[in-house]
């Protein structure tokens, strides 16, 4: 795996602390308090509690199952960084309810276009180093993968009551992502030239960010009353000034020497491409994937708290294995393995399938 690429000048990290507190305050006074009625507030509050629901679970899939060495951040870059990724956040829900995302394939392109984007502002150090290969193993396998996951949970956490077949599915997802968690865990920081982490430590971070997630979410319910999918679509105002602070998180990265141009020139033209593909597929009107998830109504606590639990636990047991080796190939080596297939399948195989039932429609048209 590819060594993270840092370059920072005392100059640009100065220039970069006072861009991010300028942009702190501009979000906060533009979006925040955007109303002065005072009717208004609790809708915009629960308006962006679901955005930093989402924020939560893309940086907790993006920094800490993942892993791009939590401990090495400093302590304000965290909330600093929630802030980046409630902006991504809130452009997503846009994108969502703007094109009447529907189904999983639709899914897989906004997951595509969050990893994409998180490459030039979120994780540049991590996610462009060693291009062009890192574009299919972490960009579009790993994080698009990842994000796919946290659109999942989400919708699982605002859709209420869940029947025996979800709630089962929930433990058996919590199963299987624990055990990967664990191996990864215990493995990918060595392969990645970061620090080990020690398994208490690894289950301190899962934990916290359990708790961040459910002190959210608890919030949700009596904050969201009345709001429907539509709510989450941005005026043109709010747009612009969610796009220029993603252009702004964009300087920022540049301005601490991580986004090579030639990575970045691989990049937009694949992000473009998803962008075109929602564009096209969007309707004025129809169905979300957010439907019957507004307003939010989480799953009962004790399913929820049964999932954390063996998640918990496979995490530890998968740890503690040593690397069992069959021929070229361990438990890591094919988690890893797993990653690339999808980052090398997932585009091509949400094309074909789109352009197929473009076609099926043009010829039931021409039938009829």
């Amino acid at each position: 795996m590819g060594t993270p690429i840092i370059n920072k000048s005392p100059i640009a990290e100065f220039k970069i602390r006072k861009i991010i507190l300028n942009l702190t305050v501009f979000i906060n006074l533009k979006f925040m308090t955007q109303s002065s009625s005072p009717a208004s507030l609790p809708l915009t509050l629960g308006l962006w509690l679901i955005r930093l629901l989402l924020a939560l679970l893309l940086l907790v899939g993006s920094e800490i199952l993942v892993w791009t060495n939590p401990p090495g951040r400093e302590l304000l870059d965290w909330p600093l960084m929630l802030l980046a990724y409630t902006v991504v956040a809130a452009l997503l829900l846009d994108i969502l309810v703007r094109y009447r995302v529907r189904d999983l394939f639709g899914a897989m392109l906004l997951a595509g276009l969050y990893s994409l984007t998180a490459s030039l502002t979120l994780n540049p150090e991590s996610l462009l180093a060693d291009m062009p290969r890192t574009l299919i193993t972490r960009i579009m396998g790993i994080h698009g993968f990842m994000a796919l996951e946290m659109i999942g949970l989400f919708l699982v956490l605002t859709g209420g009551q869940p029947s025996r077949r979800t709630n089962r599915l929930l433990l058996v997802s919590s199963l299987i992502v624990g055990l990967a968690w664990g191996i990864w865990g215990r493995w990918f920081p060595a392969d990645n030239q970061y620090p080990e982490i020690a398994l208490p430590a690894l289950l301190v971070y899962g934990a916290v960010s359990a708790g961040l997630i459910g002190g959210v979410l608890a919030l949700l319910p009596a904050r969201t009353g009345g709001l429907t999918p539509d709510h989450l679509r941005l005026s043109r105002g709010e747009w612009g000034g969610l796009f220029l602070a993603l252009l702004a998180l964009l300087a920022l990265r540049w301005l601490q020497l991580v986004i090579p141009i030639g990575a970045a020139l691989m990049v937009l033209p694949v992000l473009i491409l998803c962008w075109v593909i929602l564009w096209f597929r969007g309707r004025a009107t129809g169905k979300t994937l957010l439907d019957l998830h507004l307003p939010v109504a989480p799953p009962a606590w004790g399913h929820l708290t049964r999932a954390l639990v063996v998640f918990l636990v496979a995490a530890s047991v998968s740890y503690n294995l040593p690397l069992l080796q069959v021929g070229d190939f361990n438990q890591f080596t094919l988690i890893g393995v797993g990653f690339t297939a999808y980052g090398l399948a997932w585009l091509p195989t949400v094309s074909l399938v789109l352009g197929a039932q473009a076609y099926l429609r043009q010829l039931q048209v021409r039938q009829g």
